[in-house]
C-alpha cells in the first residue's frame, strides 16, 4: 500500500508544480477512489492524497460539489432547508 501511496503523492506533488489543470486533478481523484475500492489504498491515504489535490483552493465551493458527487445532492443543505419555519 505505501508504494501506491508514495507513487501517487509523487505524480501530485509533480503535477502541481507542472500546475495541471483542475481536470487532470479530477481524474486523479478518480484513481485514487479506485485505489480505495481495490484496497490498494485505506481511506486515511487516500483523504491525505485528496488533500494534496488542493481541489478546494481550485474549485469553489468544493465540499457541496463533492458531496453531490457522493449522494447526488446537497444532503446538509437540504436539513437546514427542512428545518426552518415555514
Amino acid at each position: 500500500m505505501d508504494n501506491i501511496f508514495n507513487s501517487f503523492k509523487e505524480r501530485i506533488l509533480l503535477g502541481l508544480k507542472n500546475n495541471i489543470p483542475v481536470e487532470s486533478r479530477l481524474i486523479m481523484l478518480g484513481e485514487i477512489i479506485y485505489a480505495v475500492g481495490c484496497q490498494d489504498l485505506v481511506p486515511k491515504q487516500a483523504r491525505e492524497l485528496e488533500d494534496l489535490l488542493d481541489l478546494e483552493g481550485a474549485i469553489r465551493n468544493y465540499a457541496d460539489v463533492r458531496e453531490q458527487a457522493i449522494f447526488g445532492e446537497l444532503i446538509e443543505h437540504e436539513k437546514v432547508h427542512q428545518s426552518l419555519p415555514h
